[in-house]
């Protein structure tokens, strides 16, 4: 399977992204080997997303995180909106650190929500 391959070559850059209290690398893992994520790749860099139903019937799809070459992961997302866009997707989001807001803005990402969080 040559997206796990893809993913355990980013895998110990992409275990300092996620959050271990809600995502445990093993967890990933699975979602990948599974086919549940979707995986995005080149030599320098990776994505992956999801597809999140609604209630409504609207499909997100959503970036679960990227890891390497910044140029790459763009090119890379845009690869995922037409995956998306196929299978009717009516729009894509990701949640991530403030910084991509400026990165994701020139691809016409807009603030949607923001998600405030206390550690109980």
């Amino acid at each position: 399977m040559r997206e796990f391959e893809a993913y355990l070559k980013f895998r110990g850059e992409i275990e300092q992204i996620v959050d271990p209290a809600l995502y445990p690398m093993e967890w990933v893992d699975a979602q990948i080997w599974s086919g549940h994520f979707r995986v995005f790749f080149t030599d320098n860099a990776i994505i992956a997303v999801e597809l999140k139903p609604y209630p409504s019937g609207a499909l997100e799809l959503h970036g679960m995180f990227a890891a390497g070459e910044l140029g790459e992961i763009v090119g890379l997302i845009g690869e995922a909106e037409e995956w998306g866009r196929s299978l009717g997707c009516a729009f894509a989001t990701i949640s991530s650190r403030p910084g991509w807001a400026k990165v994701l803005g020139k691809l016409e990402y807009e603030m949607n929500q923001v998600t405030i969080r206390k550690v109980l």
